[in-house]
């Protein structure tokens, strides 16, 4: 079994700003702010491929531990759905620097759970 991140190298908060399009019917869209706690932002240079297969070079990786980071939060890319509205971006703000959710990468342990998320930001 492998543990989770400890809690004392996930140092960081952070905001995460999800804003959706607007609805069918026209409506503005509207946004959800949710504060991360237990996280780690580390710098980064990696290329990396967004959603719509164009190449990114990241300028961070979030590290979100499943059992130790809070709250329970649903990252998501252009175009996902989240309770049935779709995403038009999700941002992070960090230090007052405001990045941008390019990569999703779910990462495994030992089992069919996922044991963290490294988040990749622009």
């Amino acid at each position: 079994m492998i543990l989770p991140i400890p809690k004392n190298l996930l140092i960081h908060s952070a905001e995460l700003v999800t804003g959706y399009f607007a609805d069918k019917w026209g409506r503005a869209s509207e946004s959800e702010r949710q504060k991360l706690e237990h996280i780690r932002i580390v710098p980064c240079s990696k290329m990396v491929s967004d959603s719509s297969g164009i190449s990114v070079r990241l300028s961070a990786v979030l590290f979100f531990d499943c059992k130790n980071s809070s709250p329970d939060v649903t990252f998501a890319l252009k175009n996902d759905e989240i309770n049935g509205k779709k995403v038009d971006i999700q941002k992070v703000i960090f230090k007052g620097k405001i990045f941008t959710v390019k990569n999703i990468e779910p990462l495994y342990a030992d089992s069919d759970d996922i044991h963290h998320y490294e988040i990749g930001l622009a």
